[in-house]
């Protein structure tokens, strides 16, 4: 098991952060949890996270203006994430945004601590799923 990396999760649902920022944490990492786009620039001012967990379906601003701003203030950020989303259009973004992974909404927490594995130990690419 990777430990330590910094893994900030975007998600408006309070009741998902806290699950998410629980499960994590019981993997060994530090867990930031933020509910806006506005919240997550501020935390990424900061410090950069080695890894984002971003839910695609936020009011306001969603998870695609948070990663192309991510991505315009960080352009040599080599930050990788994981798109959540119910949405039938999160593997078109992904690809769009080049974005390592997706994960439907609901998803099995077995599988989030899988792509979180793999992306925090050695950051390769994996399929969008």
């Amino acid at each position: 098991m990777t430990e330590n990396k910094t893994i900030l999760v975007l998600d408006d649902d309070p009741s998902v952060r806290h699950m998410l920022q629980v499960l994590l944490e019981q993997q060994g990492h530090v867990v930031v949890t933020v509910g806006d786009v506005r919240s997550a620039l501020a935390q990424c001012k900061v410090a950069l996270p080695d890894l984002m967990v971003v839910d695609l379906m936020l009011p306001i601003e969603d998870g695609e203006m948070f990663l192309l701003e991510f991505r315009r203030r960080w352009r040599h950020a080599e930050v990788p994430v994981i798109l959540l989303s119910a949405s039938t259009a999160r593997n078109e973004i992904a690809r769009r945004l080049n974005v390592q992974a997706t994960l439907c909404k609901p998803f099995f927490s077995e599988d989030l601590v899988e792509l979180v594995t793999t992306l925090t130990r050695n950051g390769e690419t994996i399929a969008a799923s």
